[in-house]
């Protein structure tokens, strides 16, 4: 059987985020990651989501207080910026992050044109064993170019293509 990559990306992050963890979403749109990662991280634990949007920060906040996972998450109506690390608060690390720029989360179409920036905000705040998560319908050239300039002593990494989303990982080492 050939998963989805939502299926693949959602066995990651079981695999991956243990109960206390702080974790990222960076891309909420339609809040499906944020929820997912919210079931794992446990009541100690902290989901700091960014909606880029008014309307899609009302839908996840609905979606999780409905799901009774709302004290989880600190879910911020803006895109992740220079303040990141204030929100995330400067002596803490994030063990998982995603963005997610696919279909999978209605999000295909909202990629900001910093967006490798806010990357790179969240890369060198990853745990040692940390994973980012990067998913595309159509992969942007830059993207290629800056995953391919990171060191390999730092980072591992690997792709995972299915027929529309290439979901790229990357490990800190």
């Amino acid at each position: 059987m050939i998963l989805t990559s939502n299926t693949f990306t959602h066995q990651l992050i079981e695999q991956t985020v243990r109960i206390n963890d702080i974790v990222l979403d960076g891309t909420t749109a339609n809040g499906i990651n944020t929820r997912f990662l919210a079931t794992r991280v446990g009541n100690a634990g902290k989901v700091l989501s960014y909606a880029t949007t008014k309307d899609n920060a009302n839908a996840a906040a609905a979606s999780l207080f409905m799901s009774g996972l709302s004290d989880r998450v600190t879910l911020l109506g803006k895109t992740l910026d220079n303040q990141f690390i204030n929100e995330l608060g400067s002596q803490n690390q994030i063990s998982f992050a995603i963005f997610d720029y696919s279909d999978d989360a209605k999000n295909v179409n909202d990629r900001p044109t910093d967006y490798l920036q806010q990357i790179s905000y969240v890369l060198p705040r990853l745990t040692h064993g940390g994973l980012l998560i990067v998913k595309f319908e159509q992969v942007p050239e830059a993207w290629l170019e800056y995953k391919n300039n990171l060191l390999e002593a730092d980072y591992s990494q690997a792709s995972y293509i299915t027929r529309f989303v290439q979901t790229d990982v990357i490990e800190r080492i």
